[in-house]
């Protein structure tokens, strides 16, 4: 607790565990994005929402208007504190532009805790996400399942630069590399998340490589622009794929066999356990430094199974 004097009248901040607090001393935890446009930051907002609600604590949801943005980021980030948070949820599109971000909001009292992607630094107090090794991983093997463990496969990446986009290609080429000799992989190309980037990137890779056997997509946007340049090429089902997230639109894909399955993630989860361990810190309890939110991988097999439907639509089918 800090005493100001400001012409004679004593105005008292409060520092601690709990940082500043709202002008009623409600607790306040807003969340800095890496964007809103994907279904899946959609789903993390509703998350961050509801566990706000349960908690009677303040909550809000900014990030910028795409995923290349890091300057408009580091913005945010700057606006958010100067609302005197408790502490705030990041999601950084940069794992090394943000650090600054986040030791300014440390200096200030203010507790921060990484989901999805986080820093390269140990000042956040928890990071919430998945395992994107591990989900990277996973696509590997039921991609070189679907080529026969041979051929040429490519990767079409989100953003350079973000940790999950780094993981997830790095647990993929990591696990083709060691139990797939047979598979050559092709450079990454990166497509900023954007659909119609992936959609280009793919075109120009099948055109360079006629004997393309397959492709990981490692976001929503990415995995739409692949679908739907693979859909447009009428390659469905030669060039196989395998995709990250969920959509209406990439459920539709699976369906028609354009992809042969995905990594669906937890994004309501991921909200909901980020406001809460960030509420639990705050509040004195101890909190894990990583929480794992476990992975799904969706085929047309198991599309129908009761848990993939709850993980697939949360709020149930629209």
């Amino acid at each position: 607790m800090k005493l100001i004097r400001l012409c004679g009248i004593a105005l008292i901040t409060i520092y601690g565990a709990g940082s500043a607090w709202a002008a009623n001393n409600q607790i306040y935890i807003p969340v800095v994005s890496k964007g809103y446009q994907h279904e899946f930051f959609q789903t993390v907002k509703l998350g961050s929402e509801a566990a706000a609600k349960e908690l009677a604590i303040k909550t809000s949801f900014v990030g910028p208007s795409d995923e290349t943005q890091i300057a408009e980021q580091i913005q945010l980030m700057e606006n958010t504190m100067t609302r005197q948070p408790s502490g705030i949820l990041l999601a950084a599109l940069d794992a090394n532009a943000l650090v600054p971000l986040v030791e300014m909001a440390h200096s200030k009292k203010i507790a921060v805790a990484t989901f999805d992607s986080g820093v390269n630094s140990d000042i956040p107090v928890s990071f919430v996400a998945t395992n994107n090794v591990k989900a990277g991983s996973a696509a590997a093997d039921a991609l070189a399942k679907e080529v026969g463990g041979q051929g040429k496969v490519g990767i079409i990446a989100h953003v350079a630069g973000t940790t999950s986009a780094i993981e997830r290609t790095e647990g993929f080429t990591k696990t083709i590399k060691e139990k797939y000799p047979d598979i050559t992989l092709l450079p990454v190309q990166y497509s900023d998340g954007d659909p119609q980037k992936a959609m280009d990137k793919t075109i120009d890779m099948v055109q360079a490589n006629p004997d393309l056997a397959g492709i990981y997509a490692t976001n929503e946007g990415s995995t739409l622009g692949v679908a739907n340049a693979i859909d447009s090429l009428s390659l469905a089902g030669k060039v196989k794929v395998i995709g990250f997230d969920s959509t209406e639109a990439i459920i539709g894909f699976l369906k028609s066999n354009t992809l042969q399955g995905f990594i669906v993630q937890d994004a309501y989860q991921i909200g909901y356990q980020g406001i809460k361990t960030l509420d639990s810190y705050l509040k004195g309890q101890k909190v894990a430094k990583v929480i794992d939110i476990p992975v799904k991988f969706v085929t047309q097999s198991n599309l129908n199974d009761p848990a993939i439907q709850k993980l697939l639509y949360p709020f149930g089918k629209k």
